[in-house]
């Protein structure tokens, strides 16, 4: 499920519009089609991911902030576009939680294992 995209200070009309977009599944397509340019072209600022997927700068932006507040794209460093600095934007780094299982059957951590219990 998606977070709302209108403020709670935000007229009715607001809401509709984003419950409308969020129902219909475009948000979803339009999130899926930037997250698949940011994998294939890292480090592209939101108005050429805006221009590559024909979704325009202000609808690009606004899919990869929901993006990145999933945690699945993050910011790289500004460059210029049309004159305005812009964020770039990559995927994020996956980060392994102390709380996340570990396959310890895995053939590299065996080989680690067996390195380890070879010598003295």
């Amino acid at each position: 499920m998606l977070p709302p995209i209108a403020r709670t200070s935000d007229y009715a009309t607001s809401h509709e519009g984003a419950a409308a977009v969020t129902v219909s599944g475009r948000r979803q397509t339009a999130m899926g089609m930037c997250l698949a340019c940011v994998e294939q072209n890292p480090d592209l600022t939101a108005g050429e991911i805006g221009e590559v997927t024909g979704l325009g700068h202000v609808p690009a932006q606004r899919r990869l902030s929901d993006l990145k507040n999933q945690g699945k794209i993050d910011a790289g460093p500004p460059r210029f576009w049309h004159g305005h600095r812009q964020v770039t934007w990559r995927i994020m780094q996956r980060q392994l939680s102390f709380l996340e299982p570990v396959e310890l059957d895995h053939p590299e951590h065996l080989a680690r294992r067996d390195e380890g219990s070879h010598g003295g």
